[in-house]
C-alpha cells in the first residue's frame, strides 16, 4: 500500500500535473494540500478521474485559500467514511477512518504573523489530542501532510536556518515533538537518520530548488504497528510542478 502527502498549491494550477502524476504513480492513498479551491470548483478533469474515491475540505473560509483533498483507491476501503474532525480551522483537516488505522490529512498553519502563530500552535495541540484519543482507543494512525515545521536542524538548509524564523521557532517544533511522544513515528527520518540535504519543499527563490536549499516540512508519521510495516520510503524529486514533492511510505500488510 502506498501512501502520498503531497501539497499541490492550487489544484487547478496543477489539474495536468496532478492527472499525469496520478496515471503514473498510481498512489493507494493521497492526501493533496492547498488545494485552493472550493469542491464545486475542482476541475472537471480531476473530479472525473476514475479508480479513485475523492473528499474535500475546500477553501470555504477564504476564496482560494488552503484546502484539502483525500483521494483513496476504489476497492480499498470502499467502507471507510471520512470526516472533517471539530478541531478543524480554515479547511486544512479530513480524517478516513479505516478498518487498519485512521488516515489523518493535514495542512498546519504557516503561522504567519502572531495571531496566525497562536492559531498554529492552537491547532497542533487541538491535533494531537485528538490522535491522543484514537490511540487510547487501540487505534493505529497515519499522519500525512504538510507539517510547516522543519523539526531539526537537518531539516532545513543552513542558508535559511535563521533563529526565530516561522517553521524553526522553538514552540512549535516543541509541539510536533508533542506528537512523537505519543508514540508516533517520523518514519522518512528514521529511515534516513543522518541524511543532509533531505528536503521537500523550496522557496520561491532564483535556483533555490535547483540548488537544494530547502525544507523538510511534509512528513507522514505512524504509530508503532503501521512504522513496523513500512517496506520503503521516498521524496518524489522527479516531480517540479508545485514547490513541494509528493513523499511516500509504501506499507506491507
Amino acid at each position: 500500500m502506498n501512501i502520498y502527502t503531497w501539497n499541490i498549491n492550487g489544484i487547478r494550477a496543477r489539474k495536468e500535473s496532478l492527472a499525469a502524476w496520478l496515471d503514473s504513480r498510481k498512489p493507494d492513498i493521497v492526501v493533496l494540500e492547498e488545494v485552493k479551491a472550493r469542491e464545486e470548483e475542482i476541475p472537471e478533469t480531476i473530479a472525473a478521474i476514475k479508480g479513485y474515491r475523492k473528499f474535500w475540505n475546500g477553501s470555504s473560509v477564504r476564496k482560494g485559500y488552503s484546502g484539502v483533498g483525500l483521494l483513496v483507491r476504489k476497492g480499498l476501503f470502499d467502507d471507510a467514511n471520512c470526516e472533517t474532525p471539530p478541531f478543524d480551522v480554515e479547511n486544512r483537516t479530513l480524517v478516513l477512518h479505516a478498518p487498519q488505522f485512521t488516515f489523518i490529512g493535514t495542512y498546519v498553519p504557516r503561522g504567519s504573523g502572531e495571531a496566525h502563530y497562536a492559531v498554529k500552535l492552537r491547532y497542533l495541540a487541538d491535533l494531537k489530542e485528538f490522535i491522543a484519543a484514537l490511540m487510547a482507543e487501540g487505534r493505529e494512525v497515519v499522519l500525512a501532510g504538510d507539517m510547516n515545521v522543519a523539526l531539526t536542524e537537518l531539516d532545513v538548509h543552513r542558508s535559511q536556518n535563521k533563529p526565530g524564523a516561522t517553521g524553526l521557532r522553538p514552540e512549535e517544533r516543541a509541539a510536533i515533538e508533542e506528537h512523537l511522544k505519543l508514540g508516533l513515528h517520523d518514519i522518512v527520518r528514521e529511515l534516513n537518520p543522518d541524511k543532509k540535504d533531505l528536503f521537500t519543499w523550496w522557496p520561491n527563490w532564483k535556483f533555490a530548488r535547483e540548488r537544494n536549499l530547502g525544507w523538510r516540512i511534509d512528513c507522514i508519521y505512524l504509530t508503532e504497528g503501521l512504522a513496523s510495516k513500512v517496506s520503503g520510503v521516498s521524496v518524489d524529486l522527479e516531480e517540479k510542478s508545485s514547490d513541494h514533492a509528493p513523499v511516500s511510505a509504501e506499507l506491507a500488510f
